[in-house]
């Protein structure tokens, strides 16, 4: 069982940094550190795009349970999106692979944070400056919290984290920033149009999320498990996924309660999140070019390849052959 290791400093966690005299790898547009090898394997980078934008990538495994004082932060908001590991948060709340967040400011907050040992921590952050957060705000702040509007004001000091789940299109989007397929320019204007794309979805998640929060009733803790419990059984059945009456039944919730918490969770219904799964997988199958598109559309579940090519056309605009061949 991996021990406890604390760190004061986050100098300590980095070989590139001025306390052992190695400089960090650094180019125009990015700058990449490499965790220790005493602490762990992987690297944080950051890449700075235009319009007050910028991308960090979190990829690491650490040997021990990491106990962090975190420095003081930079006060711009930051959506971030966490695909493997756990991470304690300084709010107490424990953030999962599959969740999201925004913080609006960490400025003078030097809080305590964990890392799980032995876990695979991959994290995308999108960070944006307060202006660049009022301009995409300002036209619908009524749909938005009072924290959430604090940028509009000036506001830079008040911390705010606020977990929601990673739907699978912004899964995908995630999965392309990590996979970035260009270089130079073209690549920065790539990274560019997907972080404003996840900024895009974020929204629109934390608009249906509001919406539907005035009109439904609020979930237990216990309810809310059992409804991931759900999400789950749909995507390790995508051959043959239950039907509503089954799986409410298999998650001990009626059926009312489902679709309500499902939608209140995820922002779409039970089966329009399997249609959204598996449509994203077929698409990151098709970008990797390993497997036929009747290959393809069987991994997600079709057996008929004239529907697969449907669904697949009407929900991106393109024929899967055509979408592998590019």
């Amino acid at each position: 069982m991996a021990g406890i290791l604390s760190i004061k400093n986050m100098d300590e966690m980095f070989e590139e940094t001025a306390i052992n005299g190695n400089q960090p790898h650094q180019t125009e547009n990015d700058i990449v550190l490499k965790y220790s090898e005493s602490i762990g394997k992987g690297y944080w980078q950051r890449t700075f795009l235009p319009d007050g934008i910028s991308i960090d990538i979190e990829n690491n495994v650490f040997f021990n349970h990491i106990i962090l004082k975190e420095p003081d932060g930079e006060g711009w908001p930051e959506i971030g999106f966490r695909l493997s590991g756990n991470r304690k948060l300084y709010t107490g709340e424990v953030m999962q692979g599959g969740q999201n967040f925004l913080c609006l400011s960490d400025v003078g907050r030097g809080d305590v944070t964990e890392w799980a040992g032995n876990q695979r921590h991959l994290k995308v952050d999108i960070n944006l400056t307060p202006e660049m957060w009022a301009m995409l705000i300002q036209q619908h702040s009524q749909y938005l919290s009072p924290h959430q509007q604090l940028p509009l004001f000036g506001v830079k000091n008040a911390p705010y984290y606020e977990l929601r789940t990673t739907t699978p299109v912004m899964q995908s989007v995630l999965y392309q920033i990590l996979n970035c397929p260009y270089r130079d320019f073209i690549r920065e204007v790539y990274l560019q149009s997907k972080a404003l794309e996840l900024v895009a979805l974020w929204l629109a998640q934390e608009l249906d999320y509001r919406q539907i929060n005035q009109s439904t009733v609020k979930l237990a803790p216990d309810d809310i498990e059992r409804i991931y419990y759900a999400r789950d059984i749909l995507i390790t059945n995508l051959h043959h996924p239950p039907t509503l009456l089954e799986l409410s039944r298999r998650i001990t919730v009626n059926e009312r309660k489902l679709k309500q918490g499902f939608r209140q969770i995820f922002g779409t219904t039970v089966f329009g999140y399997l249609h959204d799964h598996r449509m994203e997988q077929a698409k990151q199958m098709l970008t990797e070019q390993k497997l036929t598109v009747a290959q393809v559309a069987h991994a997600v579940g079709y057996s008929h390849l004239s529907h697969f090519a449907a669904a697949f056309r009407k929900k991106f605009g393109v024929n899967p052959s055509a979408y592998r061949q590019k």
